[in-house]
């Protein structure tokens, strides 16, 4: 669905805009969802939670450039979410891919080129804030054990892995639905 005006009168808060918006996109997005949970209640929560927020942060839709390739994105955080929920337990980011199904080849790339400005970005902070985000999302070490390990203070830990998370929120501005789980 390409119509600008649709998405400018969705973004104006018209109701019988999103209403068309959800009739276009809802079948294919449930339908993926539907197959990952196998659950027919489970997949409505979630299909219904991601048109929720695209109604809620419907003044930015203008930002989105590939309307299909945003909305998988989200159902398939959403998805995670309610399956790391369900089995309670940590996935790491380098194992995502392997607990989804293979996606279509649009959405790998959209998923590698979002990584991959993630990673540049870690890349890209200072020593001190960067070794200290990598102890924490990488080796999955608490504030904690952070502090001690490196002789710093709770507080100085965690100002540090909150500085790096809003650089790099700053940097994938655009992808903040998809990259939540990681950050």
């Amino acid at each position: 669905m390409n119509d600008p005006s649709l998405i400018d009168r969705l973004a104006a808060g018209d109701q019988r805009a999103f209403a068309d918006f959800y009739d276009h996109y809802w079948q294919p997005i449930y339908n993926k969802v539907y197959r990952k949970v196998q659950q027919v209640e489970a997949a409505e929560d979630i299909v219904h939670d991601l048109f929720l927020s695209i109604w809620k942060n419907r003044s930015r839709i203008h930002e989105v450039l590939n309307m299909s390739a945003y909305l998988m994105s989200g159902a398939r955080y959403l998805t995670f979410k309610y399956l790391d929920k369900e089995k309670d337990q940590y996935v790491a980011i380098d194992h995502i891919e392997q607990v989804l199904q293979e996606p279509p080849l649009e959405d790998r790339l959209h998923y590698r080129y979002i990584l991959d400005l993630i990673h540049e970005e870690i890349e890209n902070l200072p020593e001190k804030c960067k070794l200290i985000f990598k102890e924490s999302r990488y080796n999955h070490k608490t504030i904690d054990e952070i502090a001690m390990e490196y002789g710093l203070s709770r507080s100085t830990v965690e100002n540090q892995i909150n500085k790096a998370i809003k650089r790099i929120r700053l940097k994938t501005n655009g992808f903040y639905a998809f990259l939540s789980f990681y950050l």
